[in-house]
């Protein structure tokens, strides 16, 4: 499994041919914008899952399946 971390200091759409020619199984990218700026098919490669978490529409955490893995959101209570 190839997992990598890449802080794309925002507007992920434009930058992100260099990183996925790394072909990463799961790609973490913080300050990366949300689900609708991305545009899966158009200017971003369609993943198999993705999660994205934040406040700024433009400035989040991306979590990119280019795999089989799926993910699941596990709340926890303290």
């Amino acid at each position: 499994m190839k997992i990598i971390e890449w802080n794309c200091n925002m507007a992920f759409r434009k930058k992100n041919a260099e990183i996925l020619k790394l072909n990463p199984d799961i790609l973490i990218v913080p300050e990366c914008e949300n689900e609708k700026r991305l545009q899966f098919g158009k200017l971003t490669p369609i993943p198999n899952d993705f999660l994205w978490f934040g406040d700024n529409e433009s400035k989040g955490l991306g979590v990119f399946s280019y795999s089989d893995y799926k993910f699941m959101m596990i709340n926890y209570s303290s």
